[in-house]
Formats: structure tokens, C-alpha cells, sequence
């Protein structure tokens, strides 16, 4: 390089990021050893302007000199202390940006939002050290309120080329802030990350108005609950956010402090609160549920408790103690007269009139107001599915059916449960501290022995089938947790809302609703939705299932196609369009389209009408089983339901079914 062109870059570089510094730094913090500097001193009343004029030309001699006698070394020494090195965030509602140097020098300061510009208003922190910068911008947070002792959450966000550096520099960050609160009587509560932001991160960023990091914490949370929209977050404060990055154990994230629960009601008066709606003592139940959540633009308690006859989930707000849902369920251990697991078994294994089977499943649940026994064996090539009454020990239903090969009574050669849990964990992205077991059931199913898995997290349930051979998942299903709210413009009615505890019972209760499907989007949008999350084209889908419905007090369409051998079943919001439940399953020689189906629904209908004409139907659906269409449905007449199943391609009856109840 020539010394010409060397001089012209040096001139340049001066002149954009040299001058004033000194004077900013004497006039912007007063001068003080140690790493803690006294925020009253911390603003300049007025910020001096910049003159590239006669001092510039100083500052371009002088370096150009130290080049002359230190070589090109010297060159990129001075490169290094003015080019930016590190991008570092601090969001609270401000949200400000700073570029900082190897030195960490800060080489710029940008207020993102309103609150920032208020924040940085008469400050220059340009050419400042960056601990005195942050001591500047976190004592104008605690002058101007938004940092508290109840407001005590902040955001802080590095970004650096070098993963080791940038942990690093966010660790000195924490440290610097928890000592500046600290000395202030605050405990902070303050999330940390490393981050390098995608284009498409930065986007969203710069749509609303807020730093790449709190952008980033939002995708972490919308990826372990779906019930929200980025939009929805975006105007959220940190502290409310963090409220739900606790709540859905958000693993980018470093946490450390709790969120203040100040001007919030305490967890023992939202859980006192709850049990006297409930009109029971707190020494009579089990508490198994309370923390704070975020609901429909709210701070709320969720608070769960059960004890031998009921179980209790309640939503309290975390302001007013006011109760915003409730839901109870006749417990299925209700009954202190139940028969017993081993009597129920004894009993479905007389009745089948076999002996030495292979149990595969005996739970204790609850349905249709009635505790029973569902038990499930296996005796040579059959499979028996029984109903037993847990208080009088009858048989309420049961089905047969011939397995395509016998399974023995052997498992040699499958993989063990706790294996199964951990590929089903990996798949959904947690750990199993972080998630609450319903089931984990070893059964056989078309010709092969599978682990079937549920288990929940506060964001929703999760349901997996796993080869129990290979450790294959062969069919995964997610489901988001309900919010309970009001569609808009309805007015607010009881409405039934089901959903299953963390011991795989099911649980009903009410919850506020309402009736009317105004402002739902398309029928058409949805399926966008739906492909789109499959990662399907509409040219390569066959949709079988299309329909608006109303369920747990809310619009939804109940969305089910195949595609490339793939079934999927959806289950889409009607009214904001976000994904509730999503099913695909994959099957060897399951067909993609159509082809071979000569028997059309309302055909199906009829047949199955004609099987039982006083009967009336309450559901059918369409299917493909081991690569067979078939019609799948329920009619019931009095207290005796039908099952059936139609081969798509003949009309034939595959399976008929009456239990009498």
C-alpha cells in the first residue's frame, strides 16, 4: 500500500471516529478508578459538536506518524481500536444498541425505541469504556423508572464473530449489572444470549422497532408455545416476557435472579384464592401447579390441585386476584371403593377366558362421569382391549382383533422405556426435567411392538409412537395449551373444555367462551397455514378432512390430508390463524392420493346406516390403513354405540362393533 493512499485512509478514519472523544468522556462521567461510576454524574448537560476541521487533520498527522515509525502493524492497531467488534443490546422497554471496539470502546449508541431516546437524551457515550457506558445507561433505567424493584428484569445481548469472546463479554456484562442493581437495593433478574441474527431476525427487528435480541427471545418463546404471535410479544416489556421465557424453559437464554412479584399478589393469596372458590382446605389437597404465566395480555397465576374425589386448575390474576378461569373434574381415584388394578386385569382376562396374557396397558381413568379400568393383553396371535367398571368390577366393552403375526410374550432385542422417552425428548427439543410423563405403554400394533409416549410442558402435550425395535418414531402429534379466550366480538358463555392431567387422566371443566365464528380467516388461508408447516404443496396434498368447528370455547378448522405417503391432521386457530395441534404419521405403502377409492362418504353412510337403521351417526372420517381408504365411524342408539369401518374400495365391512355400555 502507498504511504498516499495510507494517509488518505487515516485521515478518513479520524475524522469519523476520533474527534471529541476526550471531551466527551470528561464532560459525559466523572473520572473515577474501579468499574462503578455515580449515576448523577453520568449526563452531559449538552453534547459538544463535531468538527473535523483543524483537529482532525492533527489526529490524521499524528497517526500517520506512529505508521511511519511503527510499520503496518501500527496501521492495523488503529483499525482495531475504532472498528466495531461487538454489537451489545440492552432491553428492558428501552432498547438500546451499542457498537463497541476490541477495546471495548463504544463507537456508537442507538436508541431503538422512544423510551431509549428518553434514556439516552443529553448523553455522548461515544469514545467511552463500555462499563461506563453501561453504568450510565443503567443508572438513567433506574432515574426514569424503568428499572425497579418490581420492574427488575433486563435483556442483555451480545453479538461477536468469536463464540468464546462473546460469552465472555456477556458474563462481564451480568456481573457489571448485578453489582450497579445491587448497590441500588434491587435483586435483578437478567436474561442473557449470545447471538448471530439471521437476516430474517433482523427484519422482524427493525418492523418493531426493537433490538435483535429481544426479537430472538420472543422466537424462543413462540417455539415452546404457539398460543402467541410475534406481534403480540413485541410490544410485551422484558419483565412480562421473561415471565414467559421461566414459564416455557427457553434453553438460548441464561437466567439469573427471579422476576419481582412485587405489585403482583403473592403465590400464597393467589393459591388461598383459588381454594376458597373451590370451598376446600389447603391441608385436604395436593398443590401440583403454581407459578406465574402470561394469558390473554394478562399476569396470571396458574394454580393446580387435586384431592381424592376433584381435580382443580384455576388461572388467577396476578394484579387483582381476581379469577379469570376454572376448571374441575370429578377425579377418577374418586371413589375409595374402586376394585383394585389386579382385580380389574383378573377380571378382563376371565371374561376373554384365556390364561398367561401379556399385559400391555392398565390405567385407571375417568369417562363419560364414570372411573374405569382400561386394560389391554395380548394371548398368542390376539390382541384384547377391555373397559372394567372400577367400582363393581362388570365388563363395560371390549374388542378383539388378530394380530398379522405373534408377537410371544418375549421382548428380546427392544429397546429399553427410558431409551424411547429419550428419542422422544430429542425430537420435541426437551429434557426430561423439564417435562411432566402421562404414559409410557409398550404395546403391539400392525404387526410390531411400539412405545407409546405422552408428556407435557406448560406450553401443551405431547404424543409419540416409537418403534420399540429400531427406536424409529413412527408417529408424533404436539398439541398447544389452551388460553381460554373469548373469541372477539362473542359474548362470554359456558362452554366444556377437556384436555389431560400429568397422570394421563382426562379432565373437563369450563372455562370462559363464546358462540358466533366472527372475523375467522379463510378456508382457504388455513390450508396455507397447514402446507406450509408440512412442508407441502397444494398440488401434491389430498385433503380428506375440511371443517370449521367450535371446541374449548374457540373457532377452530380441524385440517387432514395425505402427501408423499405422509398423513397429516391439523388443527388451526379460525380466528388468528396459529397452529394448535399438528399429527403426521408415516406408514410403509400408504397411499398419497385417492387412487382405488370407488366408495364415496355419503355411500359409506348408508351402508352403515343400513347396519343399524334406528341407530343415529354421530361421526365419520375418512382414512388410510396399511395403505387400505377406508371409512371410519360411530353410530349410537340408546345406550349402544357402533363402531365401524368401510373399505374405501368395495364398500365391504372390515370391523363392526356394538358396546352396550
Amino acid at each position: 500500500m502507498k504511504n498516499k493512499e495510507i494517509k488518505r485512509l487515516l485521515n478518513s478514519a479520524a475524522q469519523k471516529t476520533a474527534p471529541d472523544v476526550l471531551d466527551s468522556v470528561l464532560s459525559g462521567c466523572e473520572q473515577q478508578k474501579g468499574r462503578n461510576f455515580v449515576m448523577t454524574n453520568a449526563t452531559t448537560s449538552e453534547s459538544p459538536r463535531r468538527r473535523p476541521g483543524i483537529r482532525g487533520l492533527a489526529i490524521g498527522i499524528a497517526a500517520f506518524c506512529l505508521l511511519l515509525v511503527g510499520g503496518i502493524g501500527g496501521f492495523f492497531g488503529y483499525q482495531n481500536m475504532y472498528a466495531v467488534d461487538s454489537v451489545v443490546a440492552f432491553d428492558v422497554n428501552p432498547s438500546i444498541r451499542l457498537e463497541v471496539s476490541r477495546q471495548e470502546k463504544v463507537l456508537s449508541a442507538e436508541p431503538l425505541n422512544a423510551d431509549a431516546s428518553k434514556i439516552l437524551f443529553d448523553m455522548n457515550l461515544e469514545g467511552t469504556d463500555l462499563n461506563v457506558a453501561t453504568n450510565a445507561i443503567i443508572g438513567s433505567m433506574l432515574r426514569n423508572g424503568y428499572l425497579s424493584d418490581i420492574a427488575n428484569s433486563i435483556l442483555i445481548t451480545v453479538e461477536n464473530g468469536d463464540d468464546e469472546k462473546a460469552a465472555a463479554l456477556q458474563q462481564e456484562l451480568v456481573d457489571e449489572i448485578n453489582q450497579i442493581l445491587g448497590s441500588n437495593n434491587i435483586e435483578g433478574s437478567i436474561l442473557s444470549q449470545t447471538l448471530t441474527a439471521s437476516d430474517d431476525l433482523k427484519a422482524k427487528a427493525e418492523t418493531y422497532g426493537i433490538s435483535t435480541g429481544k426479537a430472538s427471545l420472543i422466537e424462543g418463546i413462540l417455539a415452546e408455545n404457539t398460543q402467541y404471535t410475534f406481534e403480540e410479544l413485541a410490544s410485551l416489556s422484558i419483565r412480562e416476557l421473561n415471565i414467559l421465557a421461566d414459564a416455557g424453559e427457553i434453553t438460548s437464554v441464561s437466567s439469573s435472579g427471579s422476576v419481582s412479584t412485587k405489585g403482583y399478589i403473592s403465590e400464597t393469596e393467589a393459591r388461598d384464592a383459588a381454594l376458597a372458590d373451590a370451598g376446600v382446605d389447603a391441608s385436604s389437597v395436593t398443590v401440583q401447579k403454581l407459578s406465574l404465566d402470561w394469558e390473554d395480555g394478562r399476569v396470571v397465576y396458574d394454580v393446580e390441585f387435586y384431592d381424592q374425589k376433584t381435580t382443580y386448575e384455576y388461572e388467577i390474576d396476578a394484579t387483582s386476584g381476581e379469577i379469570v378461569k376454572r376448571e374441575t373434574e370429578v377425579s377418577p381415584l374418586a371413589s375409595g371403593d374402586v376394585i383394585g388394578l389386579e382385580a380389574a386385569k383378573s377380571a378382563a382376562v376371565k371374561d376373554a377366558g384365556i390364561s398367561s396374557p401379556t399385559f400391555t396397558k392398565a390405567t385407571l381413568d375417568r369417562d363419560d362421569g364414570r372411573s374405569l379400568y382400561e386394560i389391554e393383553f395380548i394371548s398368542g396371535s390376539t390382541k384384547y382391549e377391555y373397559d372394567i367398571d372400577a367400582l363393581t368390577g362388570s365388563v363395560l366393552s371390549k374388542k378383539t382383533r388378530a394380530l398379522s403375526s405373534s408377537p410371544g410374550t418375549g421382548t428380546d432385542g427392544l429397546i429399553s422405556e427410558a431409551d424411547a422417552r429419550a428419542k422422544a425428548l430429542a425430537d420435541a427439543g426437551l429434557s426430561e426435567s423439564g417435562v411432566t410423563f402421562g404414559k409410557v405403554e409398550l404395546d403391539y400394533d400392525d404387526g410390531r411392538w411400539e412405545y407409546e409416549i405422552e408428556f407435557y410442558t406448560s406450553a401443551g402435550k405431547y404424543e409419540y409412537d416409537i418403534d420399540a425395535s429400531s427406536g424409529a418414531i413412527l408417529q408424533k402429534e404436539s398439541e398447544a395449551a389452551q388460553t381460554g379466550a373469548a373469541p372477539s366480538g362473542t359474548s362470554s358463555s359456558g362452554s366444556a373444555s377437556s384436555g389431560t392431567s400429568s397422570s394421563g387422566t382426562s379432565s373437563s371443566g369450563t372455562s370462559s367462551s363464546g358462540s358466533g365464528a366472527s372475523s375467522v380467516i379463510e378456508e382457504s388461508r388455513a390450508k396455507d397455514i397447514a402446507l406450509q408447516d408440512a412442508g407441502v404443496s397444494a398440488s401434491a396434498a389430498t385433503f380428506t378432512q375440511m371443517e370449521l368447528e367450535r371446541d374449548d370455547g374457540r373457532w377452530e378448522y380441524e385440517i387432514d390430508f395425505y402427501a408423499n405417503g405422509t398423513e397429516y391432521e391439523y388443527t388451526i386457530d379460525a380466528q388468528s390463524g396459529t397452529i394448535l395441534k399438528r399429527d403426521s404419521e408415516s406408514e410403509p405403502g400408504k397411499a398419497s392420493s385417492s387412487t382405488g377409492v370407488t366408495v364415496s362418504m355419503e355411500e359409506a353412510k348408508t351402508l352403515a346406516q343400513a347396519k343399524a337403521p334406528n341407530a343415529a351417526l354421530v361421526e365419520i372420517s375418512f382414512d388410510y390403513d396399511d395403505g387400505i381408504p377406508v371409512y371410519e365411524g360411530e353410530l349410537r342408539e340408546g345406550q349402544t354405540e357402533y363402531e365401524f369401518e368401510i373399505d374405501g374400495r368395495n364398500g365391504s365391512f372390515l370391523k363392526w362393533e356394538a358396546d352396550h355400555g
